[in-house]
């Protein structure tokens, strides 16, 4: 095995001072270990110095899967898959170690070597897990938490936005949702409402994420504490901006349905009374139709009347009995006797006369 320059050989001297601290003892029996198994992604158990050991790797956080309190993390199964594939059971492997030796669980902190490859910083360069303090023991943290600004920068597993789980992804799902809300003045109350509804739903998204990485930075879980903390805390911060901007607009999109369902009403109220002054025009119009018809059918009846009446008058105004037709007398016959001049002899009556 190669090991790093500056990394303390071993059977060098038992301690070291440094800014006041004293560093751990580092040995030839000691500084080698060969791997049982992976418990998860920062902790492995080691056969070191004849002696089973578990060993805890400095300077990293991986999420939880093994913690009988907690749920399993966001991309903790995969850290442990991750570590299982660096450090198979009876591969040899190199330690070191820094202030404290243990930690309060009797857990052994160091670095962990396997050739070349410092473990500690290759999890964290996959995306698989943190930098973390844990004072006095920061010996490997400038370099684990340049792997993690490498694994952020590629997109790397907790920084991916393609993993459901992950913050990223959330705040992506939160912004995307957001962000789909429009701003657009609704033309008809169905439109009002669905753009509400789209609000109130993007705000649900937003509020759940929030809510989500709001209950696990609370129950200080490691990494969603440091990412949150760290990386993602002016994204969280811009997303409460994005909510409230949001529920904003939902409440313009309520003042929008208000003022269309009021034109609406006095839309139909105007209508009704319309229907209503045209049906009681059309009413009255029949009305004065059939007051004229009756008034025209009161004028023949009463124009009939007024002929039968005459009628009636001339048949009661006539003699009761017509006398019989006298034969017409005839003119009196022109005497042709008009130069006579004697004697006359009278017709009965005197009225003609003839000569004698």
């Amino acid at each position: 095995m190669s090991k790093r320059a500056g990394w303390i050989s071993a059977g060098v001297v038992a301690s070291l001072v440094a800014g006041g601290a004293v560093y751990a003892t580092t040995s030839n029996s000691d500084s080698h270990g060969t791997v049982i198994r992976v418990v998860d992604g920062d902790t492995v158990d080691l056969q070191i110095a004849g002696e089973e050991t578990r060993v805890r790797l400095l300077n990293i956080d991986t999420p939880e899967t093994v913690d009988p309190d907690k749920a399993v993390e966001c991309m903790g199964p995969e850290a442990t898959d991750y570590l299982s594939s660096l450090l198979r059971p009876g591969e040899k492997v190199d330690l070191e170690y820094d202030v404290e030796r243990e930690d309060r669980y009797g857990r052994t902190l160091a670095g962990v070597f396997k050739d070349d490859l410092f473990v500690n910083s290759a999890i964290a360069a996959a995306g698989l897990g943190v930098a973390v303090k844990y004072a006095p023991n920061v010996k490997f943290y400038d370099e684990v938490l340049a792997a993690e600004q490498q694994a952020a920068d590629a997109g790397e597993g907790l920084f991916s936005p393609a993993v459901d789980c992950t913050i990223p992804a959330q705040l992506d799902e939160a912004g995307t949702a957001l962000s789909e809300v429009s701003a657009l003045p609704a033309d008809s109350i169905e439109e009002a409402e669905s753009l509400m509804g789209e609000a109130a739903a993007a705000v649900g998204v937003g509020l759940a994420v929030k809510s989500a990485l709001g209950k696990a930075k609370a129950a200080t879980h490691p990494v969603t504490y440091a990412l949150l903390n760290g990386r993602y805390a002016s994204d969280v911060s811009r997303l409460s901006t994005r909510i409230d901007d949001t529920r904003r607009l939902e409440a313009v999109h309520k003042e929008q349905r208000a003022e269309l369902v009021e034109k609406e009403k006095q839309r139909k109220e105007a209508e009704r009374k319309k229907k209503e002054a045209e049906a009681k025009a059309k009413k009255e119009a029949e009305a004065e139709k059939k007051a004229e018809a009756a008034a025209q059918r009161a004028a023949e009846q009463r124009a009939a009347a007024k002929v039968a009446q005459k009628a009636q008058q001339k048949r009661y105004s006539a003699p009761k009995s017509t006398p019989r037709s006298q034969p017409k007398k005839s003119a009196p016959k022109t005497n042709s006797y008009s130069n006579y001049t004697g004697p006359r002899c009278y017709a009965p009556g005197g009225k003609t006369w003839k000569p004698c």
